[in-house]
């Protein structure tokens, strides 16, 4: 497999070793590795990296900092290091209903607005230059960051404050005059009265964007591959976990000490474990101990399963190899205990932040589904830091999707949930565990293919197999995924299997869900579930899913799911349609917020769903309401849970700048990006305001006049408002268009 360095054309860091097509790209890369900040302030003497980030600070900076500082944001922004309004009381306070203090400010400098215009970087009030767009910004990871021993805390804050959060609102009178191209919105600039006198700026046209930025979904949405799509750890912290397994397994298979020296290293050439048609060699692990590794069993049902699926192909199958003694070597040598032990162990620390549908700490790979442990296995190859073991995975992707979509378990006839039932007697729901495992295994075979895959592979994922596994779901029954009151259990009476088996269920609608979701907001297909079918109890706290034991766990549910949270009765369904309200109060804005990332998701990501249904349908303006409704009221309760739960049990398990590779497994997924998702929906109606708005005064202008008999003529009888969707390609395997809108929002809200 030959690297990005063999390819013709690349231009490849030195340092970090990033590729890029130009060498232009390749320079302004190369600043992130210097000291070397070339722009300084002639008022305060700070030096920045880039021109553009220094014409942005010369508008806010008030000169060398005195005795009294040069701090603008109140005291409660600057320990949260949040944007601050500079107002009494700002905004974050004032929303919050919180005391606004400030202390050691200092006034602005009079002389600042003279010196931006002597020294040629004035620019029009609300406007900035930033040179590049914001995604390459953030690809290439340049630009506007801050030298800690140049610049306070408290200017960054007033900087990103000023440079991207003041736009004027537009009152809904003034909706129909909003142009469909945003790049033609004049934003008249407005001064609060009780601001200090600064630069002139402008402030928000459609809404109030809460400083938020397409960081991740850029990015998302113009990359393939896992690792290059989700939070899936830096490169070191994945060969820290690589060796930190290889340590574990040898122990395991030695029971002796480990030296450093002994740790797997990724560059080493691979060396095949013993399989019983290779002669054994001499070597620190002998064939006998790997027999007896209890593991061993399930790997050989993995690849005997392999082995079925490549000779006896059904019609239309989609595995191309053909068995033989050389391609049985290579399934033993991938199914090999020691490689598995890796990949399952990289899928734990690596991918399962992401996705948490399996419960860690009960997990057993003897007693599970070999169908489980190959798709999981090969989540864990692709996440690798090893290209070996990414490109042999690659080999084994349909197979294993041939597999899961054709095990028994997951083909069996089940009878549908009633959807009256309240909650599944214990016996059914362990006796459904199996056909779960499956339901998980097929779940990851769609992640995937669907990120890892080819296009076919893709569009086969997209338009057949998750439409499989969503009618899987519904047989086993949507509104059985609930919990039981545990309020009334002592640690004797509480069953935390059947918990376990619980709460996956959730976890696995629950992403099953939010899988759909995805396919309407980046490959514009139409849904496949509904909100109302939603009648589910909410996700677990991290706090009680991540419990060690059975008495840790039945400890922190008292603690986090008494029957007065939102996690004691609270449906999926019913979260939705109380986020969607007119008038949400701030006491049930902080229950909500109890939820935690997970849950705040789902909601997020449902209203992408309402979106879709609007843009196709012949809606009215009437019809955004409760959407716009339920934009409003999701903000706010996200930024509670922020502010209050984020860093904190029973949500934020571990401290995410200090984690060791047998923790990382605790750490939050890419889940924490939901505001851009938030970001996305508030723009998207913004924009079908706009153009809804123009479609119907076109309309009132081309209506046809009535003739001498006082009915208007049949042109105008069959004329309707017709606005076209923003995207307008369906069923699209590239996110080329979601990417294409992205830059075009971004570009909107820097310009």
């Amino acid at each position: 497999m030959s690297s990005a360095s063999d390819v013709p054309g690349l231009h490849r860091c030195p340092v970090c070793f990033k590729t890029y097509k130009r060498r232009e790209h390749l320079q302004r890369h190369r600043t992130v590795h210097s000291s070397e900040r070339p722009h300084r302030c002639i008022l305060c003497n700070a030096s920045f990296q880039r021109s553009d980030v220094l014409k942005r600070h010369l508008q806010t900076c008030d000169g060398a900092p005195t005795a009294s500082g040069r701090r603008r944001a109140c005291d409660r922004c600057v320990r949260q290091k949040k944007a601050c309004s500079s107002s009494n009381p700002c905004e974050n306070c004032a929303r919050r209903g919180v005391e606004c203090q400030y202390s050691n400010i200092s006034l602005p400098n009079p002389v600042t607005s003279a010196l931006i215009a002597a020294t040629g970087f004035g620019e029009a009030p609300g406007t900035f230059d930033h040179g590049s767009n914001v995604g390459q910004d953030h690809h290439d990871g340049a630009g506007s960051t801050f030298n800690a021993e140049d610049v306070h805390f408290d200017d960054l804050d007033a900087l990103i404050h000023d440079a991207i959060s003041g736009f004027p609102l537009l009152v809904d009178s003034h909706m129909q005059d909003v142009p469909e191209d945003w790049l033609g919105i004049h934003f008249p600039a407005t001064q609060r009265p009780d601001e200090p006198a600064r630069p002139e700026r402008s402030s928000s046209s459609l809404s109030d964007y809460h400083n938020y930025f397409f960081h991740f979904l850029y990015d998302f949405t113009s990359r393939s591959g896992l690792v290059s799509s989700f939070d899936c750890a830096t490169l070191s912290q994945r060969e820290q976990i690589i060796s930190y397994s290889q340590r574990s397994y040898l122990e395991q298979q030695l029971e002796l000490p480990i030296t450093g020296s002994d740790f797997f290293n990724p560059a080493e050439e691979h060396i095949p474990l013993p399989t019983p048609n290779i002669a054994i060699a001499d070597g620190s692990v002998s064939w006998p101990s790997w027999l007896h590794n209890p593991i061993v069993v399930k790997l050989q049902q993995i690849v005997l399963l392999v082995k079925e699926v490549v000779t006896v192909k059904p019609n239309n199958s989609t595995v191309t190899l053909t068995w033989s003694p050389t391609l049985e070597q290579r399934c033993l040598e991938f199914f090999s205990p020691s490689r598995f032990s890796r990949f399952i162990d990289l899928y734990w620390s690596v991918w399962h932040p992401n996705v948490s549908i399996v419960h860690r700490p009960s997990f057993d790979p003897t007693s599970s589904k070999a169908i489980l442990l190959a798709a999981m296995a090969l989540i864990g190859a692709c996440v690798s830091p090893d290209p070996i073991d990414n490109e042999d995975a690659r080999m084994w992707f349909n197979c294993v999707e041939e597999m899961v979509f054709t095990d028994d378990d997951f083909c069996s006839d089940t009878e549908p949930g009633s959807p009256t039932t309240e909650v599944s007697p214990p016996a059914s729901v362990l006796a459904s565990r199996r056909k779960l495992q499956a339901l998980q295994a097929s779940y990851i075979v769609c992640l995937y293919q669907n990120w890892e895959g080819n296009d076919t592979s893709k569009r086969r994922i997209r338009r057949h197999r998750f439409s499989t596994v969503v009618s899987v779901a519904r047989d086993m029954g949507i509104s059985t995924a609930r919990h039981l009151d545990y309020s009334t259990q002592n640690k004797h009476d509480f069953n935390w299997l059947e918990y376990i088996v619980r709460e996956e269920l959730i976890r696995t609608f629950l992403w099953i869900f939010l899988l759909d979701t995805a396919f309407v907001i980046f490959n514009n297909i139409p849904h496949r579930m509904v909100i109302k079918e939603m009648r589910m109890h909410m996700a677990s706290p991290e706090a009680c899913f991540q419990a060690q034991t059975a008495e840790e766990c039945i400890s922190q549910i008292h603690r986090w799911m008494a029957p007065s949270s939102p996690f004691g009765s609270l449906l999926l369904r019913e979260a939705l349609e109380n986020v969607c309200t007119d008038s949400l109060s701030p006491e049930m804005q902080q229950v909500l917020s109890q939820l935690g990332p997970l849950n705040l998701f789902a909601i997020v990501s449902a209203f992408h769903y309402m979106i879709f249904q609007h843009q196709n349908l012949f809606g009215v303006e009437g019809q955004l309401v409760p959407i716009r409704n339920g934009l409003r009221n999701w903000i706010a309760i996200w930024e509670m849970y922020y502010d209050t739960w984020s860093s904190s049990p029973p949500h934020g398990m571990v401290r995410e700048d200090s984690l060791a590779p047998e923790t990382m497994w605790k750490r939050g997924g890419f889940i924490r990006y939901s505001p851009e998702y938030w970001l996305l929906g508030s723009l998207l109606t913004d924009r079908i305001s706009s153009a809804t708005s123009k479609a119907q005064q076109s309309h009132n202008k081309g209506k046809s006049p009535q003739n001498s008999q006082g009915q208007s003529s049949l042109s105008s009888l069959t004329k309707s408002i017709t606005v076209d969707p923003i995207l307008d390609k369906y069923d699209q395997t590239s996110m080329r268009q979601v990417n294409d809108l992205i830059t075009e929002f971004q570009k909107f809200q820097v310009d």
